[in-house]
């Protein structure tokens, strides 16, 4: 009988010899969220909005016991730049402009102009799997810091006085495209306080109004222009 003759060819030919390593199946894995991540860069590369250029209009309206004497602003005048970090996620940096005034029991007409500079961030919601009006209307949240400057003339004092406080706001909004990637129309509704050191003081005591605290609401439409 003739038996099997394993030649030295043969066996350097077994995957179990004249080697050390093994091919590792795991060795060319990438884990999921990485490929996610490259496919959501790619995709904010090729269909995403990088910057944008926001002018709107709206009004101001002040509550408590600041909006017993202040009138409502209208119009205001509101200058954005926007910078989209991915497509949910955006830097905005704006001015805003407004006026109001009233007459004082001890002051006679008082005009006041209010100038903020505004740095926000601004998060749109995922509408993906949400039904077609959501998916048009771009919701999204917006909330941020300002410094605002303030100019009070004394029209029976004849005098002018200066200050400025660092305010914080919050609210939320709405973007419908009028051109997909390029121009929006939107509307923006927030809420604002500001820090005034003479907030507490009864300077319009005589007008009724024992201090000047209270918060700001703002309603505004802008243009959006995309790139």
């Amino acid at each position: 009988m003739l038996k099997p003759v394993v030649t030295h060819a043969a066996a350097d030919e077994s995957p179990q010899a004249g080697s050390t390593e093994l091919a590792n199946p795991f060795s060319d894995f990438v884990p999921f969220e990485d490929e996610y991540d490259i496919d959501e860069d790619e995709r904010f590369m090729y269909f995403g909005r990088f910057f944008g250029l926001s002018l709107g209009t709206g009004m101001h309206k002040f509550t408590g016991n600041i909006g017993k004497l202040y009138n409502t602003a209208l119009p205001v005048m509101d200058f954005r730049l926007i910078y989209f970090f991915d497509f949910r996620l955006a830097g905005v940096l704006g001015i805003t402009s407004g006026n109001h005034a009233f007459v004082g029991a001890d002051q006679g007409p008082v005009e006041i102009a209010l100038f903020r500079l505004n740095a926000d961030l601004k998060y749109y919601f995922n509408t993906r799997n949400a039904g077609a009006a959501i998916t048009a209307a771009s919701p999204y949240l917006i909330g941020g810091v300002s410094q605002t400057f303030r100019t009070q003339s004394f029209g029976g004092l004849n005098q002018v006085g200066k200050d400025n406080a660092v305010g914080v706001s919050a609210g939320a909004g709405m973007e419908f495209a009028l051109k997909p990637r390029k121009t929006a129309l939107g509307i923006e509704a927030r809420m604002h306080q500001f820090f005034f050191k003479d907030r507490y003081d009864d300077t319009y005591i005589n007008s009724g109004v024992e201090d000047t605290t209270g918060n700001m609401f703002s309603l505004l439409a802008n243009i959006t222009f995309f790139w």
